[in-house]
């Protein structure tokens, strides 16, 4: 686990655009607009701001309670309730024999040494990738892994490096059959990527990972949440609440939500005349 403070310096380390201001760490995700480096991380509306000259055209983060927003982010949790309840029984029947064919077929364990298995990684993203792409649409495209490879490369090795972030692996036969990339700022835990090789769905290995992570968690009692990204389409929602994630809108404070709703109208305006 690492803080917040922490996580603004890698973040500036892997390149990102990291200020400080009253404060806080902010990053500018766009020109002129920022959130804060660790965009998960709640605040008090009006207590704190980016550098003016810097979020010109506005900035965001999300706050305690809804009273205070006037957006919504939408997230996949788990919350601490859950993971005290968490066990192999608290999954659904058939997730429960589909985890347990899983950790009888693979081993699960935090990869320690990257340039092992940097290029099944690699090998595995592309699998992903182009899965996806046949579907609802790749996350990240296959380019990123054969055409910018050497930059891909550099991108991994440099976010290994970096304390408390961790890349679970489920081996097959000793293959490198699935992974999931993962960090905690303070009480929060982001999964950030997983990722399974198509020929080895049958050896259910992201289960067994799912599993052995949440299980961590639940026994680690700094972790008051989990965040596995947005929700998605149907089929990738359903998988991640048979491990007991749910959708949740958390309350978002954002300066220019006047103006985006502006921007919306204005672009929908624009395709109603066009069609």
């Amino acid at each position: 686990m690492i803080n917040s403070t922490e996580f603004a310096e890698q973040q500036r380390h892997l390149g990102f655009r990291i200020h400080e201001h009253d404060g806080e760490f902010w990053q500018s995700v766009r020109p002129f607009y920022c959130k804060p480096a660790f965009v998960y991380k709640v605040i008090e509306r009006g207590s704190v701001r980016p550098s003016p000259f810097r979020s010109f055209l506005g900035y965001s983060h999300l706050v305690p309670d809804v009273s205070q927003g006037n957006r919504i982010l939408q997230m996949m949790v788990i919350t601490r309730e859950t993971l005290d309840n968490f066990s192999l029984s608290s999954l659904p029947v058939k997730k429960r024999n589909q985890v347990r064919r899983s950790l009888e077929r693979s081993q699960i364990q935090l990869i320690q040494d990257l340039d092992t298995h940097i290029e099944r990684i690699r090998e595995i993203s592309i699998a992903q990738s182009f899965r996806q792409e046949q579907g609802a649409g790749a996350e990240t495209p296959i380019t990123r892994y054969t055409d910018d490879a050497e930059s891909w490369r550099r991108q991994m090795q440099l976010s290994f490096s970096l304390n408390g972030r961790e890349c679970w692996g489920a081996f097959v036969d000793d293959t490198l059959a699935a992974f999931i990339r993962t960090y905690q700022v303070d009480g929060t835990r982001v999964i950030q990527q997983a990722k399974v090789d198509t020929e080895y769905f049958k050896a259910y290995p992201m289960d067994g990972l799912y599993f052995t992570l949440l299980n961590h968690a639940a026994e680690d009692n700094s972790c008051n949440l989990i965040i596995n990204g947005s929700p998605l389409h149907d089929s990738v929602n359903h998988y991640k609440e048979q491990f007991l994630f749910r959708s949740f809108d958390h309350p978002c404070y954002s300066s220019n939500a006047c103006l985006v709703k502006v921007g919306k109208r204005i672009l929908l305006s624009r395709r109603q005349k066009h069609n």
